[in-house]
């Protein structure tokens, strides 16, 4: 019987060294052939923070990413995070919300309204799916993000998003393997997930840029809309406000911003247009410096909306306070 024992530990002992050494080689593997982004960085990035420690989140797509600096609202005294990626899909951002809370009891959401009116090609859009989901931890919250997007294109496998190796092997080839050193994913962003654009592109407002001009209201697109609610019902669940905020961005009109104000009553919920005239002037930005093109602010006009934005969220919603 002792004799048995002895040999049972001698292997479990030995599966557990190939399972741990397969580990290691995997996870070496998985960093040397992963595709380097940004935004995926930013996404993960989000796991270094000390847990509850975040009173606001911004959830959706990249001129969140590019136009939000939570270090320049930290002077408000509130903290938050950015977890937006390109062409976010409500689907992917309901999912990736409802894992935040998992980590964080943020007081406000703050959600990116302009992609409601957007109906997402999930096989053409490859690319910007992995930029938020390479980004996260295995977990119920991904498998049910990537099932979405499995269902919808065959051709994408629920294996190739849970374990990007498998996704990105072929880059082996292009690896100088001995020579070039392994980039994990970040512990931790320096930048509470903004990832800022140095460059300028001389924009000019379109003509009549926000006026009335009496167009019909562009319609939401059914699925988009579906899971904008299902994030307002989860916020609310969790006692957590909800805001709506438009960047600034020159193809945008009066009609689109009336459409999401509508929503945003029949939800209950705050919204807030920053290409108003009215927050236009208070913004002080300059079409000709602030922009890196026409839907993403630069580092320049990243500083002035989050000045403002800080003062704006401190005194509606007393982040500093609780």
């Amino acid at each position: 019987m002792k004799e048995k024992t002895i040999n049972f530990l001698k292997i479990a002992v030995r599966w557990v060294l190939f399972f741990a050494i397969f580990a290691m080689i995997f996870t070496y593997c998985s960093d040397m052939v992963r595709r380097q982004d940004d935004e995926v960085d930013a996404i993960y990035g989000f796991y270094g923070e000390e847990e509850n420690t975040i009173d606001a989140l911004f959830m959706g797509s990249s001129p969140y990413l590019r136009g939000i600096s939570p270090n320049t609202m930290e002077a408000n005294g509130f903290t938050s995070y950015v977890r937006a990626s390109a062409l976010q899909p409500p689907s992917v951002t309901y999912h990736l919300l409802a894992e935040s809370l998992e980590y964080q009891s943020p007081e406000l959401v703050v959600l990116f309204p302009d992609n409601i009116f957007t109906e997402y090609d999930y096989v053409e859009r490859e690319g910007d799916l992995r930029r938020a989901l390479d980004g996260m931890k295995i977990s119920s919250h991904k498998i049910k993000a990537v099932s979405v997007i499995t269902e919808a294109d065959e051709r994408q496998s629920m294996l190739s998003y849970l374990f990007p190796l498998f996704r990105y092997h072929d880059r082996w080839k292009e690896v100088e393997w001995g020579v070039t050193e392994p980039e994990p994913l970040p512990v931790i962003s320096e930048t509470d997930g903004n990832v800022p654009l140095p460059d300028t592109a001389p924009q000019e407002y379109p003509e009549n840029f926000m006026e009335d001009m009496g167009e019909a209201l562009p319609e939401l697109d059914a699925e988009s809309a579906y899971y904008f609610a299902k994030i307002i019902d989860l916020c609310a669940e969790n006692d957590i406000e909800v805001l709506l905020l438009h960047l600034p961005k020159m193809s945008w009109s009066y009609a689109q911003s009336e459409a999401i104000a509508n929503f945003a009553e029949e939800m209950g919920i705050d919204y807030l247009d920053m290409d108003v005239e009215e927050i236009r002037n208070q913004l002080n930005l300059d079409p000709q410096v602030d922009y890196y093109d026409q839907g993403h602010m630069n580092t320049t006009g990243s500083i002035k909306i989050s000045e403002w934005l800080g003062e704006y969220l401190t005194s509606a919603y007393q982040l500093h306070e609780k």
